[in-house]
């Protein structure tokens, strides 16, 4: 409220919450309605969404559907458990550990929304995720007084910012924060562990896309928004910077030509590995992985065994930063010696959701 204060009399930079009217011109009212939500008044509120759509949403917020798994996984550890009231498909197919098992699914990935049960739901929001953005006009055609919001919750370049905000919305500032503080804490460690290497120092990594899948050789690039992003700044060097797209398909010999140090395979379905999987599992999964690849015996990654096996659930939502300190450990195993991906994410599972989960989420650690 300060803060909106001081925008008015010039001393402060305009930011997008300090237009809580969001009418483009930040002045008493605005004043106001923060007061009125901070206070817990306010009846309604305007929001900026993932897709830069103006967005009204009644307060408080009670009743939630969340049409995206990952999606679903973030709200859950701001503890909005008794606030959600469908779920898609996946989560009950992919994180069926984390309950809500009896609620009705209403689609899958944003995708296919079962329009009849969201309405017999009634929830206040519905999210959907980015992937949906361009669809998000059309879905809230078919959903009338309902907020349709689209949020970045699954992604490493947008969570910060979209948590924020849901914080902000849904009366969990104080969770979200919490949530935040412990995401930022471990990407400081990475960082700060990695910040005197050369580039001398940086090994090269060839990260691929769905390796469980038949299609193989797609690289992910540094232009991805979630995985891609999550792999840099982790001491290492992608082989597929500089190529246009989020995802590349290329030729093996491109691949071996390169002759990357270290190799890292995408399990985006997440059917073989993370919860109830074993060590000796993914070992087998590893064998399948590198099956079928004639000359791949001959690159860096494979002769010293430097290949590397990571499950979804560790690079989307909030476990992204485990991803990005299992990168770091596997590149630099000398400067986190003292760090285990595993116990981070039993911690996170204990801390934000108090569960605890047998599996293998990584491998080898």
């Amino acid at each position: 409220m300060e803060y909106t204060e001081s925008i008015i009399l010039g001393s402060k930079n305009q930011t997008q919450f300090a237009d809580a009217t969001c009418d483009n011109n930040i002045n008493i009212l605005d004043v106001t309605k923060t007061e009125l939500i901070n206070l817990g008044k306010a009846k309604e509120l305007t929001l900026v969404d993932g897709a830069g759509r103006q967005v009204n949403v009644s307060l408080p917020v009670k009743r939630i559907v969340p049409t995206d798994y990952r999606t679903t996984e973030t709200l859950l550890a701001l503890g909005t458990g008794d606030m959600i009231v469908g779920v898609d498909k996946a989560f009950h197919e992919r994180m069926a550990e984390f309950g809500l098992l009896d609620l009705p699914e209403v689609g899958v990935h944003g995708k296919s929304v079962n329009y009849e049960m969201v309405l017999t739901l009634k929830p206040d929001i519905v999210l959907l995720p980015l992937s949906q953005a361009e669809n998000a006009n059309q879905i809230a055609d078919n959903l009338p007084n309902t907020s349709i919001v689209v949020m970045g919750l699954s992604s490493k370049k947008t969570i910060y910012s979209d948590l924020t905000t849901m914080g902000f919305v849904l009366g969990k500032e104080k969770e979200a924060n919490e949530l935040l503080n412990w995401m930022q804490g471990y990407e400081n460690l990475v960082k700060e562990r990695t910040k005197d290497l050369k580039t001398n120092d940086m090994p090269t990594f060839y990260y691929e896309y769905m390796s469980e899948g038949e299609d193989k050789w797609q690289l992910i690039t540094p232009n991805d928004p979630s995985a891609g992003q999550v792999a840099e700044r982790t001491g290492g060097s992608n082989i597929a910077t500089g190529l246009a797209g989020n995802s590349v398909e290329v030729d093996p010999e491109w691949v071996i030509e390169k002759n990357p140090d270290f190799m890292f395979a995408d399990l985006m379905k997440g059917f073989d590995s993370g919860p109830g999987k074993t060590e000796e599992d993914m070992k087998v999964l590893l064998a399948k992985v590198l099956s079928n690849r004639p000359g791949f015996e001959k690159v860096n990654a494979v002769k010293n065994h430097r290949v590397y096996l990571i499950d979804r659930d560790i690079i989307g939502g909030p476990r992204w930063v485990i991803g990005h300190i299992y990168f770091a450990k596997c590149m630099h195993p000398e400067l986190f010696k003292d760090i285990s991906p595993e116990e981070i994410n039993k911690e996170y599972l204990k801390k934000f959701h108090n569960i605890e989960v047998p599996g293998t989420w990584a491998y080898p650690e």
